[in-house]
């Protein structure tokens, strides 16, 4: 007896000292980082016996620092859970150090996420198309986007100019008539580019539109495509100037330009890190825009009792739509939970899903994964939860649209809320007359190029006609709507403007989709 007891005793007394050799368990450090008001942090996924301290040791930091950037996930009170995604302050760098980080991100992104623009087929491909362009030219109608060809082609559109009249039109420094300059690669590399054709005809027809309206413009069209050079003269004399699409051509266009004047990106969102420093203006929204959007949306509707809750898939590098939903929500101090699985996980994880839903109030998800199995398996999770009548509402961005194994009904159970920069409502009196407008000029239906071509020239001469030639300058105190996308721009520190607008669609219980 006094043998063990003695053991006993020994085994007490190395206690503390195991406690001073404290081993630090192997964490790998995240390579994802986002900013955060300025400030660089990593995203780190909390997993299996990972602790406060053991991440602190790994990352360099105190735990105080991760308790302080992380107070919305309470981990003084209920702790560190797995699944957590944590901001860690990334001491080893400068704050001005992040940016061209997030900007390289975002040069990385290469295509809209809806609609997906360069997938579109031209309606324009049949060999009846020389016979229609005489037709015509005889019946002395708009000319056709089909007869484009390499040049220049020039129009005039104006009727009665007391139909636009008013106090504001006649500000100092608007002009009589809006010179528009349109640069677009009609055929590029040898072959006819649909796209651009589809697009211009929706300037065309809002050309005529504003010409009927009493609104004078003079404009100018170049073929930028195969070869063809841009040259200052086709920009100097021009007050509101479309185009080019390619960044090699935006770059090239504004060393040409002159400094009172901007450029009009048209179509590539990833021209949007370019404002950062060249006097461009970003038609299209990025669509990190509707990620923080997203997260806005969610938290204005948050009500007491609501839970919110992010779903994201694990072991899986941080995009920059989901690093942009982290960041908002990190800016906003507002408390959330963390969903954080991998697929072999689907079949056990509604026990999750069930132990974040609100009791008594509605579960709103934010849904940050870019993996359209993923996205489907957490989209059937929560219409689990809303067939035992939990109030469930997810907010995504509209790459989930462009997903086809991502059944609609579901959706609409679970109330989907998806921030989009393009969505038409085909209800909508000016939508309509369009589309019969289209259909009676060009005989086919309008796709998104032929109505962004229309937003974009009927949203930058109006603010020419409106604000002046400095329009460009006033534009963070503007906004307009068009008939597939929103425009609008905040105050910034880059040399551009940025289209941060976007739309609210709502997929709602009774199966509509409804414009917010």
């Amino acid at each position: 007896m006094k043998r063990i007891a003695i053991l006993l005793l020994l085994s007490a007394l190395a206690l503390p000292v195991a406690a001073q050799d404290y081993q630090v368990p192997e964490i790998e450090i995240s390579k994802d980082k986002v900013l955060v008001d300025g400030k660089p942090f990593f995203a780190h996924v909390v997993t299996a016996k990972q602790t406060l301290f053991s991440i602190s040791k790994a990352y360099g930091v105190t735990v105080r620092d991760i308790i302080e950037a992380n107070q919305k996930l309470d981990l003084e009170k209920r702790g560190l859970k797995i699944g957590d995604v944590l901001f860690i302050p990334d001491v080893q760098a400068l704050p001005q150090e992040a940016a061209p980080a997030v900007q390289e991100q975002i040069e990385e992104q290469s295509q809209m996420d809806e609609p997906d623009m360069t997938a579109v087929p031209s309606h324009m491909k049949t060999a009846e198309d020389e016979a229609y362009m005489q037709e015509a030219a005889e019946a002395d109608t708009l000319i056709d986007h089909r007869a484009l060809f390499p040049g220049s082609r020039d129009y005039s559109f104006d009727t009665d100019p007391q139909r636009y009249a008013d106090s504001v039109f006649y500000m100092n420094q608007i002009p009589e008539r809006i010179s528009v300059a349109v640069l677009l690669p009609f055929n590029a590399s040898g072959t006819a580019d649909s796209n651009s054709r589809d697009f211009y005809s929706g300037v065309l027809l809002a050309a005529r539109d504003l010409g009927n309206a009493g609104l004078g413009i003079d404009l100018h069209t170049y073929d930028i495509g195969a070869g063809g050079d841009i040259k200052s003269s086709m920009l100097e004399d021009a007050d509101v100037i479309i185009g080019p699409i390619s960044r090699e051509h935006v770059i090239d266009a504004v060393s040409l330009c002159p400094s009172n004047k901007c450029i009009i990106s048209p179509l590539e969102p990833k021209n949007a890190a370019l404002a950062d420093s060249l006097q461009i203006v970003q038609a299209p929204s990025p669509s990190s825009e509707q990620a923080r959007d997203a997260v806005r949306w969610a938290l204005d509707e948050m009500a007491p009792g609501d839970s919110l809750v992010v779903v994201i898939e694990s072991g899986k590098p941080l995009t920059d739509n989901i690093s942009a939903i982290l960041s908002e929500l990190q800016s906003s101090g507002r408390r959330y939970s963390t969903i954080s699985y991998g697929m072999l996980e689907g079949t056990r994880i509604q026990s999750s899903f069930l132990s974040h839903a609100s009791n008594g109030g509605t579960t709103r998800f934010l849904l940050a994964s870019e993996n359209e199995s993923f996205v489907n398996d957490a989209i059937r999770n929560m219409n689990v939860l809303a067939f035992k009548r939990h109030n469930v509402v997810l907010y995504a961005t509209s790459r989930l649209r462009n997903f086809a194994t991502v059944e609609a009904e579901n959706l609409h159970n679970i109330r989907t809320h998806i921030s989009a920069t393009y969505h038409i409502d085909y209800s909508d009196a000016d939508v309509q007359a369009f589309v019969l407008s289209y259909r009676a000029l060009f005989g086919g239906e309008p796709n998104s190029f032929a109505f962004h071509g229309y937003d974009v020239m009927s949203c930058f001469t109006k603010m020419c006609a409106t604000l002046g030639r400095g329009w460009f300058y006033r534009l963070p105190d503007n906004g307009w709507s068009g008939l597939q996308a929103n425009f609008g721009f905040k105050d910034r520190e880059g040399a551009g403007q940025v289209n941060t607008a976007v739309r609210r669609v709502i997929y709602t219980p009774d199966y509509q989709v409804v414009l917010q």
